[in-house]
């Protein structure tokens, strides 16, 4: 694993990536082959239209990505993943067309080039999928990893892998310099050896990464081990950094107030979140023009549905706990707010029949624009939520107003069930997670995932 503008990235991902857009370029030189393009003029007729070369290559990767293609332990050589991988790609063909040969039919390059790339594509990309699978799953894939530390923090980190049979990690045991725990099997995985053999261990097992799950303090001796094995082929890790790359979330029983604190200060973040309040204003501005006339439609449509006001405004907390009211479209029956009942369900009595269509939607979020814009909200970020009571009775809570609060967030993409009372604290780690590695790469991500969500009807 590796850092890609402070975000944890997978090599993997970057190997598919790059596969794809090699296909991508092929499949155009396929197409201008085709079209009788010499060899001549192929390089100028490519530099005439560089701008719409790259903005179809573009729409291509998007569209994979928010497909889910790029899961690297699927297996594509399975026909319905193979299909799956295929018709990603003509529906980016599709989009290409509508969004750009029609639109500007008579200025860009022709229907027969456009079509010959797309099918060009597809079938070069369902073949690189196919080729991907068939060299590195699965043993190629996998890492081994042993685990520094058999107590709490380690049966933990070995019992999240174990819930992810895919993920390309295989725990051949721990080692501790506890002389009970040496020699004995901890959760049906052996105790190898103490951090003394830590090295040869390494070698002997042929281990590809090692992650120190110590909570306590550390001895010297087992420093001094540590120390002298780093300077291996082997990579060492600390639990937290390895547990947020394999699951997307911070391991907030195990980590502490001086573990955020050393991130905290090594942090450049200011100038990022500086420019993204500038684009936050800029897209919310552009936006709530677009969808004005949704706006009024949707607003029409409440009015004519049920008796009550257009919008609902709720106090929620902002950034640095400062609290501020929220907006939305209203989806419940007037008063359902004030009934008793917190979280809502997909049977809620109390969400009317034009509200269940404008949540299905997302569309009871536009008027949250007005809130983006006056500086309460991001257009990314941690949910709002409403219960300042969180602030002292969840650890770590307070850390996730360091930034302002979202429409959409690492959090709702990714652990998109529903927020109750039982949910928070396991979505804390994922704000945590969001707010550690905040930057351009990671808001990207949250915004594709957000509309493969959209798209696909998931979650609330």
């Amino acid at each position: 694993m590796f850092r890609l503008f402070s975000l944890p990235m997978s090599p993997w991902k970057l190997i598919l990536f790059c596969g794809d857009s090699l296909c991508y370029i092929v499949s155009v030189i396929i197409a201008l082959y085709f079209n009788q393009v010499t060899s001549a003029t192929l390089f100028s007729y490519l530099y005439d239209y560089k701008i719409y070369f790259i903005l179809i290559g573009f729409i291509y990767l998007v569209v994979l990505y928010i497909s889910d293609t790029y899961n690297y332990f699927k297996d594509y050589r399975q026909l319905i993943n193979i299909l799956h991988v295929f018709i990603a790609c003509l529906v980016g063909t599709f989009i290409v067309v509508m969004a750009i040969y029609f639109p500007l039919k008579g200025f860009i390059i022709g229907r027969k080039i456009v079509t010959i790339q797309g099918l060009s594509f597809s079938v070069l990309v369902a073949s690189w999928r196919f080729v991907f699978s068939a060299v590195a799953l699965t043993q190629r894939l996998e890492r081994r990893i042993i685990i520094i530390g058999a107590g709490k923090s380690g049966r933990y980190l070995l019992e999240s892998i174990r819930e992810r049979p895919g993920c390309g990690f295989l725990p051949v045991g721990f080692v501790d310099d506890d002389e009970v725990k040496r020699g004995t099997v901890v959760d049906a995985s052996p105790v190898l050896g103490d951090s003394a053999q830590l090295s040869n261990l390494i070698k002997e097992l042929q281990v590809n990464l090692a992650v120190v799950a110590i909570s306590g303090e550390r001895s010297s001796r087992l420093t001094n081990n540590l120390i002298m094995a780093s300077w291996g082929d082997c990579r060492l890790v600390d639990m937290p950094t390895f547990y947020e790359f394999l699951t997307g979330k911070l391991p907030t029983d195990f980590i502490s107030d001086d573990w955020i604190f050393d991130w905290s200060i090594n942090s450049t973040k200011i100038y990022y979140i500086r420019l993204k309040r500038l684009a936050d204003l800029i897209l919310a501005g552009i936006i709530l023009v677009i969808v004005s006339p949704i706006m009024l439609l949707v607003s029409l449509l409440i009015k004519l549905d049920s008796q009550g006001p257009v919008l609902f405004r709720q106090e929620r907390l902002g950034q640095k706990g400062k609290p501020f009211n929220i907006i939305k479209f209203r989806t419940m029956v007037q008063g359902g707010e004030n009934s008793g009942q917190v979280w809502t369900d997909y049977n809620d009595p109390r969400i009317t029949r034009i509200g269940k269509i404008i949540r299905k939607l997302r569309l009871d979020e536009l008027p949250q624009l007005w809130n983006i814009i006056r500086g309460e909200m991001s257009f990314i970020g941690p949910r709002p939520l409403a219960h300042t009571d969180y602030m002292e009775n969840i650890e770590f809570y307070n850390y996730r107003t360091l930034v302002k609060p979202g429409i959409t967030g690492w959090a709702q993409v990714t652990f998109p069930d529903g927020l109750t009372i039982d949910t928070t604290p396991e979505k804390i780690k994922y704000d945590l997670y969001y707010i550690k590695n905040i930057g351009f790469m990671l808001d990207l991500a949250i915004i594709l995932k957000t509309v493969r969500i959209v798209i696909f009807g998931q979650g609330r």
